[in-house]
C-alpha cells in the first residue's frame, strides 16, 4: 500500500508518502521527499525514520513536523506580540555574539558544524531544546530560550535530601536587546508550550543565588524555590519549580 498526503508548510504544499512497503519508502527518501512507514503485521521497515501503526494519527500537525524534519525547516514553537520562538537553523550561528557570561555549552550555537549536530540530535530525538528567539519586525535573533534535561541533587542542612530529574527552563537575551522585556515574553511563551505539549508536571529553573535579575524574573513567572546547594567554588545554586498544571 502506498498513499500520498498533502500538507501546507509556510505557504507551500508538500506531499508525504505513507506506505507499508520499504521499497516505496526508500524511493521517496532517494527523491528527498518526506515519508512515513505504516507498520503492519510486524513487517520490517528499516528505511523509515517515522513509523505509525495507523493512519488515524496522521494529523496535519504530525505531517508538517515530518516535512520540516525532512527538509531541515525549523519548527515554529510559539509566537508572541513581538517575538517568534523557533528551532535554530543553519546560519543562525552568524547572529550569535560571544558574551562574557557565556558558558561552555553556549559555544555550540556559534559553530556551524556543532549547531547542525545539535539540530539533528536534540530536536530530532527529543522534539524540544533551546530555541532561537527572533524579533518579528526586524527578523534579528535577539536571544535563546527553551528547555533542557536536568539532573539535580537537593541539599537540606548540608545533607543530600533527594534527586530531581526533569526539564530546566533556560534563556539568554543578547546584550543589545536587554531591558526590553524580551526575556519574560519569551519565557512565558516557552512555559505555555510546556503546559500544552509535555507530560512533565513541572519545569525547573537553576539560578545562582547572586543573580537577582533572574530570580526576580523566575518569581514573576510563577516559580517557587524548592531547594539549594553549594558547589566547590562556594557559590549557592537555587532550584526553582513551576507547576505545568497550575495551582
Amino acid at each position: 500500500m502506498k498513499k500520498e498526503y498533502k500538507v501546507v508548510v509556510e505557504g507551500q504544499t508538500y506531499g508525504v508518502v505513507v506506505s507499508d512497503e520499504n521499497k516505496a519508502l526508500l524511493a521517496a527518501g532517494a527523491d528527498r521527499r518526506a515519508f512515513i512507514g505504516l507498520w503492519r503485521d510486524g513487517r520490517d521497515l528499516p528505511g523509515a525514520r517515522y513509523v505509525v501503526e495507523s493512519e488515524e494519527v496522521l494529523t496535519q500537525d504530525y505531517l508538517e513536523r515530518v516535512v520540516r524534519r525532512t527538509l531541515g525547516l525549523p519548527w515554529h514553537i510559539a509566537e508572541t506580540k513581538r517575538l517568534l520562538i523557533r528551532e535554530f537553523q543553519p546560519g543562525d550561528e552568524k547572529q550569535i555574539p560571544k558574551e562574557p557570561e557565556d558558558r561552555e555549552a553556549d559555544a555550540v550555537f556559534r559553530s556551524e558544524e556543532e549547531l547542525r549536530e545539535y539540530i539533528r540530535c536534540q530536536y530530532g530525538f527529543f522534539q524540544y531544546g533551546i530555541w532561537a528567539v527572533v524579533h518579528k519586525k526586524t527578523g534579528k535573533l535577539v536571544g535563546k530560550a527553551g528547555v533542557a534535561n536536568l539532573q539535580w541533587t537537593l541539599e537540606e542542612g548540608g545533607e543530600q535530601a533527594g534527586h530531581v530529574s526533569g526539564l530546566e527552563l533556560g534563556y539568554h537575551i543578547f546584550a543589545p536587546y536587554r531591558r526590553k522585556g524580551y526575556g519574560r515574553e519569551a519565557c512565558q511563551a516557552v512555559l505555555a508550550w510546556c503546559r500544552e505539549e509535555l507530560d512533565s508536571p513541572k519545569v525547573y529553573a537553576k539560578i545562582d543565588a547572586s543573580n537577582e535579575a533572574s530570580i526576580h524574573l523566575a518569581r514573576k513567572l510563577g516559580f517557587r524555590l524548592t531547594g539549594q546547594k553549594y558547589i566547590e567554588s562556594g557559590q549557592c545554586h537555587c532550584l526553582y519549580e513551576w507547576n505545568c498544571q497550575g495551582e
